[in-house]
Order: C-alpha cells, then structure tokens, then sequence
C-alpha cells in the first residue's frame, strides 16, 4: 500500500462498502500506488478506509477469485504479479461472448427498451465525470444486453470473467473521455435494432475488443 494513507475522499458513498473497498484496491493497482506482491492487511485497510473489516474481507475474497490478488496460509493476501496479464486473458474471451449476445439478441427479436434505458443512464453518468460510476453504469448496460438474450450458460461465463473489474481498469486510470466512451455504445443499439444478426455480432466483438485493462 502507499506510505500516505487515504483521504476521506475515498470515501465514495457509492452502491456498498466491499464495492468502493474492492474500486479502491483495483485503481490502486492500476494507478501503480499498490505495487504487484504488496501485503495487504484487512485491519489495516479498514482503518484506513474508515469501515469494519466484513467488507474489506468481501472485497479480497472477489478479487481473489478474478486473480488480481493470492492468499496463502502463514503470508496473508498479496497483489499477484500475473493479475495484470490475467485480464488482458479474458478480454477476447468477453468479446467473444459478446458478440454470441448480440447475434442472439437480433435473431431473437429481443426488446430494446431496458437496454435503452442503461444507455440513457451511463450518458447521464458519464456527463458527471465520475469514473467508478461509469464503470458501474457501462458495466450494467452490457449484462443488460447479456440477460435480454435469455441464456443463463451465457450470463454464467460472462459474469464469471469479472467485467466491472475489467471496466475500472480499463477507464479508471487513463484519460479516456467518458462521453465519448458512452456514445460509443450507440452503435451497438442501432447494430441490434438493425436486425442483421452479423453486423451486430461483429460489432460487439470490435468493441469490447477496446476494453484492454491499464497493467501494473
């Protein structure tokens, strides 16, 4: 962790406690404050994050499973040197999936209507220039697109790889502009609306494609 603790601007009141827990630890890494093979102590973070240990536990628990971090026994739980490759691993694996939704959502005439909905939302996020909240935002349009599909093998793989991490990670650390980010999800809801099954399955494959997560 870094030598200077947190300010209480870290203190984002946003969704729950292991989530901003879980965004802090994950800009950390990206931002190069929390270094690859950093011991990381629940009691520790807690203080310093100014919670109860629970939901730091949740938070190394999640990220643990998506690779980002190892715990062992008589070490404690690290920043693993491999997590960054591990996402970049998983980025054509979501693009693929993706792209199977997008094919299935035209061939099953899906309605639009919810995920025009998270499309409204995440342009009136991404306005605001909150980058978690747009991690957040863009996070529930795509499982929006994923759910319309109505295949729960599909929703299972992809929530499995850990798209709001990959999110963060993705826009989190850089300078991408978030408006444009947003708008960019436009072209998905005309691909579909379209009603030609090969271009939408085309473009969801090249956009996610650009999901690439910022490595350590």
């Amino acid at each position: 962790m870094s030598s200077n603790p947190p300010s209480t601007s870290t203190r984002l009141p946003r969704t729950t406690l292991a989530e901003q827990v879980r965004d802090y630890i994950v800009l950390g890494i990206t931002q190069g404050r929390i270094s690859p093979g950093t011991p990381l102590r629940e009691m520790e973070l807690a203080q310093q994050l100014g919670t109860s240990q629970t939901p730091v536990r949740e938070a190394f628990k999640e990220l643990t499973a998506l690779g980002l971090l190892e715990s062992r026994v008589h070490v404690g739980t690290r920043v693993r040197n491999v997590a960054g490759q591990d996402l970049l691993d998983a980025v054509p694996v979501r693009a693929a999936l993706e792209g199977l939704a997008g094919r299935m959502a035209v061939e099953r005439s899906i309605d639009l209507s919810v995920i025009q909905d998270e499309f409204e939302n995440m342009l009136s996020i991404a306005s605001g220039g909150d980058r978690l909240a747009y991690a957040s935002a863009s996070t529930q349009f795509h499982r929006a697109l994923i759910r319309s599909t109505g295949n729960e093998s599909l929703l299972r793989a992809w929530n499995a790889l850990g798209i709001e991490v990959m999110t963060i990670m993705s826009v989190g650390p850089t300078g991408l502009p978030l408006q444009g980010a947003a708008e960019s999800h436009r072209d998905i809801l005309e691909a579909i609306a379209s009603g030609d099954a090969a271009r939408a399955e085309r473009v969801l494959t090249e956009h996610v494609s650009h999901y690439l997560p910022a490595t350590p």
